[in-house]
């Protein structure tokens, strides 16, 4: 019937898509994985003093983050 070969036609077309859209998934994890190496391979060349160092302040900006945060808060509730 012309409407079962409609939806053969559409059942097919979506199995297409998807299936592109898992190519481009696929390619998107390789980049990823690709980029933790590289990220590695470069954090390797530093030495743990620096990488301590990052460490260090990104902790020093989440609480300064956490800080801020509470401060706005109680301005607003100030505010209010």
């Amino acid at each position: 019937t012309p409407e079962s070969s409609s939806n053969q036609i559409v059942i097919t077309n979506n199995v297409a898509y998807q299936a592109d859209d898992l190519d481009a998934y696929d390619s998107d994890c390789d980049e990823i994985n690709l980029a933790k190496i590289a990220l590695m391979a470069n954090l390797s060349h530093y030495g743990s003093d620096n990488l301590a160092e990052v460490v260090t302040c990104t902790k020093i900006n989440q609480d300064n983050k956490h800080v801020n945060d509470l401060l706005t808060a109680e301005l607003k509730r100030y505010k209010s």
